[in-house]
């Protein structure tokens, strides 16, 4: 099993962390965000994570759960209950919806000004003159793809509060979302809000950002929260 992957992408964080909890052994294949060549030869589509398994090459952070829970379905991360099992996936797909683009664009914008920080995450490894030219490409890109400005950042945390509050609402003080083990519907909330750590300082400590990232903290794992950690502003 080969998973093609960001590894700062918080849906590859998600498949990785599904085959964790499933014990799966698998190997990794990083790309750079801007060539997405190994991703369509295994695809046909450019989006990460794409899961090579069994010769197919799966694209989609819930398609790849919803594949590994068919094919390895022990231990499962689906209640055992038909009712509840159908909810898990109603809770996994909102928390897709409402935190995915949205964390992923306040994460960006805040390492777009923060001098340095996207030198880090995407050239890391480049020769000065290529993180020069990559840097100022790299930016222009971003920008424009998710179409980010500090308005749209501001209604973005506005928004990011109340999606927080709703988690924890739902959570009720309880350690799962549904049951008593973790769900993909657990893992789908923590890795879908956990960029939120790469906001801006006044953002992580909402109150309600601040409970659900140290709820997400655990199941996201260390590694994780210290990759994202290290681009705050």
């Amino acid at each position: 099993m080969r998973l093609i992957q960001i590894p700062f992408s918080h849906n590859c964080v998600k498949v990785r962390r599904a085959l964790e909890l499933k014990g799966l052994a698998y190997e990794t294949h990083d790309i750079a965000p801007m060539d997405r060549s190994a991703v369509s030869r295994s695809s046909g589509q450019a989006l990460v994570p794409v899961l090579e398994d069994g010769g197919a090459g799966i694209a989609d952070s819930t398609a790849i759960l919803r594949h590994l829970e068919r094919a390895y379905p022990e231990p499962s991360l689906l209640p055992d209950d038909p009712a509840l099992h159908a909810e898990c996936w109603l809770l996994e797909d909102w928390a897709d919806r409402a935190f995915m683009a949205l964390t992923r664009r306040i994460a960006y914008w805040n390492v777009l000004v923060t001098p340095g920080a996207l030198e880090q995450l995407w050239f890391s490894d480049a020769s000065a003159l290529k993180r020069f030219i990559g840097v100022r490409v790299g930016k222009r890109a971003v920008t424009r793809r998710f179409r980010l400005s500090a308005g749209r950042n501001k209604r973005d945390e506005a928004e990011a509060k109340k999606a927080a509050a709703l988690a924890l609402e739902r959570l009720g003080g309880r350690p799962f979302l549904l049951g008593d083990r973790l769900t993909v519907a657990d893992v789908s909330l923590a890795t879908m809000a956990a960029p939120l750590i790469a906001a801006r300082d006044e953002l992580r400590h909402d109150p309600a950002i601040k409970e659900l990232m140290a709820w997400a903290g655990p199941v996201v794992g260390e590694q994780t929260l210290a990759l994202y950690g290290s681009l705050a502003g």
